[in-house]
């Protein structure tokens, strides 16, 4: 989400709470509740929704790699996912979006001989391949392994057999994935500074010390592939969007950013048509489109262009980004709450949370925001998109970015039940610690959080409902 852009060591953990927040008895609710929709039924539906399953796709889906769009990983996700879809009963097909550029990290490996395998090291995009073995140097030299803390060139590191270079890490310990700049000759592995430490450490008590480097990279052009399911609805000339990106776009393993919003995507379906099957609920109005972008935002606006003049009107969209977990605060949000044409759909969705707010599985607190782009959502009201209408789409995420924000509450949608100790007129945006980190992992993250995943996918289930139904 928001693109921007061997030893063992103790990972720093940011607190958690481990279990799913209790609401308090005395909840404060500022949301308009309503008697016009059957609660039972969308509680009967909300329970449906399995936070299990939501958190073995995600471990399913990044068992595959990082998935960025074009590589294989990307292809081989897409297709699990696809068939995943198929078996909820759903319509699918898997679109191929516009060839680009990729680079692929299949299988690595940094170990100090003798010693332990480096657990966080990752490899920068667009490094060339390596199987072998050198001295550790503090200075670059011909087949030595090049311990930097400075940023290296690829003249400097030509001659080297791999390059460790100790980066910036995210606020959780773990180093964050970067790509090559220019022709590199030279692997580069980015590790943490507690790794970079026991190194030194090594070396000065053993200027012998020798590391061994493997790599299995590949780069090359590639078509990413969007896959988009569709629950058939009674009116199939409009339809609704469920989505989120599936590529985990910083190039690291990418649970919470997005294979989070990928899991919730399918278990809304998942439920959806069963439900229909059933007989429990009647086909929604319109169809409903399940969609995992190949890329973030690059698929999303080759996705409008491909659909302009199709007969189907796009109605509205629900994104998920960031939807597994949040360090510092246990929260949702919807976003972005200060554009005019989502006015009904943010307040259907803050009042299906004030419905059932108290009830098990829905989010304590929560809270509308302005605007803050970088996801998909923004791209179905972006002018860079000639000709096309603006429609009502929002995200809905439990963490973005890797800090806590505070933003200006936008007048009219003040945050429900929310924090004592939040500045007046400000509602403070939970970050994820391991945000476009080598420990954006499910073990991690989506694992620690698995309830994140349920808030997403409930509340995001009964307001397509009520948006579809006319509120």
């Amino acid at each position: 989400m928001r693109t921007m852009l061997a030893l063992l060591f103790p990972l720093l953990l940011v607190p958690q709470s481990m279990a799913s927040p209790q609401p308090e008895a005395d909840v404060r609710i500022a949301v308009q509740s309503t008697d016009r929709h059957d609660l039972a039924l969308e509680r009967t539906l909300a329970g449906m929704i399995s936070e299990e399953r939501m958190q073995e796709t995600v471990r399913n889906y990044c068992s595959f790699g990082p998935r960025m769009g074009g590589t294989r990983s990307g292809d081989a996700a897409a297709s699990w996912l696809a068939n995943e879809f198929r078996e909820a009963g759903l319509e699918v097909e898997i679109r191929e979006d516009a060839e680009i550029s990729f680079h692929e990290e299949d299988e690595w490996e940094v170990t100090v001989i003798g010693g332990a395998t480096l657990a966080m090291a990752w490899p920068n995009g667009g490094s060339p391949s390596v199987d072998g073995a050198g001295p550790l140097s503090l200075t670059p030299g011909e087949g030595v392994v090049w311990l930097t803390s400075g940023n290296p060139s690829s003249e400097d590191a030509a001659g080297c057999l791999a390059v460790l270079h100790e980066t910036r890490t995210s606020p959780s310990g773990w180093p964050t994935p970067g790509r090559a700049r220019g022709e590199w000759s030279t692997p580069v592995f980015r590790i943490a500074p507690q790794e970079a430490e026991a190194l030194r450490g090594s070396l000065a008590a053993d200027p012998g010390t020798r590391v061994r480097v493997r790599l299995i990279a590949r780069t090359g052009r590639g078509n990413p592939k969007t896959v988009v399911a569709t629950l058939p609805g009674r009116d199939s000339s409009r339809y609704f969007i469920i989505c989120g990106h599936g590529d985990s776009d910083s190039g690291g393993p990418g649970a919470d950013d997005n294979a989070s919003g990928v899991a919730v995507t399918l278990e809304i379906g998942r439920v959806l048509s069963e439900a229909v099957r059933s007989g429990l609920i009647e086909p929604p109005a319109w169809d409903i489109r399940f969609i995992s972008w190949g890329t973030e935002i690059g698929s999303t606006r080759q996705y409008i262009q491909n659909v302009s003049g199709e007969e189907p009107r796009l109605e509205g969209v629900i994104n998920y980004d960031q939807a597994g977990f949040g360090s510092w605060r246990d929260a949702l949000y919807f976003e972005p709450d200060d554009i005019p044409v989502n006015r009904e759909i943010i307040t259907i969705i803050r009042t299906v949370a004030g419905d059932h707010l108290g009830q098990a599985g829905f989010p304590e607190h929560f809270a509308s925001t302005k605007s803050q782009g970088g996801t998909d959502s923004y791209v179905f009201q972006s002018e860079r998109v000639v000709g096309e209408d603006i429609v009502p789409s929002i995200t809905v995420y439990t963490s973005a970015w890797n800090r806590l924000n505070p933003l200006p509450v936008t007048p009219g949608f003040s945050p429900v039940n929310w924090f004592e100790d939040e500045e007046e007129g400000k509602v403070t945006v939970d970050g994820d610690a391991f945000y476009h980190s080598a420990g954006d992992t499910p073990e991690n993250t989506t694992d620690r959080e698995p309830w994140n995943m349920g808030w997403c996918a409930r509340l995001g289930l009964l307001t397509a409902r009520r948006f579809i139904d006319g509120g």
